[in-house]
């Protein structure tokens, strides 16, 4: 059966926990990591067959004298780009990725925030084409 690896960004806080998929742009809200990942399980198409992938990839970047990664996405509706940082559920867009950058480090300084608002875990997620988008293998990334 066809295959696909797809990467799954958390953002935990104590409320609830998100799972963003970058290359589908696609999100699921759960109440921590493991439901959010069976919700968004269920956003994957079961056929790959007109399945459209987005490109993406990070970055690091310094805020307040720390380093994060940022999330860097073409933005489809602008022509640009987004800049997101998921340790703070905050990003920014610009024409280029450097603008998307720094406005999304501007956003970040407007709102004063000086400490981390989520956990961010990521982890690299195999599913195959079924009916029920079987995981066969999940491994989690640590930068």
């Amino acid at each position: 059966m066809p295959k696909i690896n797809l990467l799954f960004m958390f953002e935990n806080n104590q409320e609830n926990c998100s799972c963003y998929i970058p290359a589908l742009r696609q999100s699921a809200i759960g109440t921590d990591i493991q439901d959010a990942r069976e919700k968004a399980l269920e956003l994957i198409p079961t056929s790959f067959e007109n399945l459209v992938l987005f490109d993406n990839y990070f970055e690091e970047i310094q805020v307040a004298g720390k380093t994060f990664q940022a999330l860097i996405e073409k933005s489809e509706e602008t022509d640009g780009f987004i800049c997101y940082l998921p340790n703070f559920r905050l990003g920014g867009s610009g024409e280029t990725v450097e603008e998307a950058k720094r406005n999304a480090l501007k956003i970040i300084e407007l709102q004063n925030i000086t400490t981390v608002r989520y956990e961010a875990t990521y982890q690299m997620v195999i599913v195959d084409q079924s009916d029920s988008n079987v995981v066969e293998h999940t491994e989690q990334i640590v930068w």
